[in-house]
């Protein structure tokens, strides 16, 4: 099942997700005692996790029972100015009391294959099952379609087993870890955030064009058994035929 909201700029979008992370991580917790979510790297997801940090929206989540993972990741040093950890901690995790363990940073230090080998492994030990059952995964969406790390004509599109895969980035001839489409599928909620005029014509071509997920791999994006919402900008909705 899957739905669309159009905001009227970048920080209404952020702060519509923030609202959105603080509901989804109350009930999670409620409930299932934790809180599991898988962040992007990006512009727009960096003002959800500055605007979490903020004290007013702390008071209001138990980080000590929030679970976070990336759903993929440059294969940089941490330190890196690349690094999506290194956004985050910035921009989040220097900000807020959370425990260590809590926190699943993909092990970039080693080659790419055996960094995506050990992250699938700690993902498969926390979640068990056939797949990992994410309560929450924040997603974005490249000019060219790609989400994660999931690019247009690479292998990672394929993969039906692997749970978090290395992948290369072709434009920029480097390497990238990401989920596969099945992981990111497995979650109870899928959000995508699409923010700029720069987006406006792939997002046409994802909704009104033809399903061809090897060109344009957000379209692999369908939760199995979950939610899938855009949360959408006007400047990138603007090509967007209306309902």
């Amino acid at each position: 099942m899957a739905s669309i909201q159009v905001y009227s700029d970048p920080s209404a979008l952020a702060n519509a997700m923030i609202d959105l992370f603080i509901q989804m991580a109350q009930v999670a917790i409620h409930e299932r005692g934790r809180f599991s979510v898988a962040l992007s790297g990006g512009s727009t997801p960096k003002q959800v996790y500055a605007g979490l940090a903020e004290q007013k929206v702390q008071d209001q989540l138990l980080w000590e029972n929030i679970d976070i993972f990336f759903g993929d990741e440059r294969h940089v040093l941490p330190t890196d100015s690349e690094s999506n950890f290194r956004m985050v901690q910035e921009a989040l995790f220097s900000k807020i009391t959370i425990p260590e363990k809590n926190i699943y940073r993909v092990q970039t230090e080693c080659d790419a294959e055996s960094a995506a080998d050990a992250y699938e492994e700690s993902l498969r030990a926390y979640f068990g099952g056939t797949w990992p059952r994410f309560d929450l995964v924040l997603l974005g969406m490249g000019t060219d379609g790609h989400t994660a790390s999931l690019f247009p004509h690479t292998r990672a599109l394929t993969e039906e087993r692997r749970w978090f895969v290395a992948n290369p980035a072709p434009s920029q001839s480097t390497m990238r870890l990401t989920l596969t489409k099945n992981a990111i599928n497995a979650a109870r909620q899928i959000v995508v955030l699409v923010s700029g005029k720069s987006k406006a014509q792939m997002l046409k071509e994802v909704f009104h064009g033809p399903y061809i997920p090897e060109e344009k791999p957000i379209q692999l994006i369908s939760p199995d058994d979950g939610y899938l919402l855009w949360l959408l900008d006007k400047d990138a909705a603007s090509q967007l035929q209306q309902k």
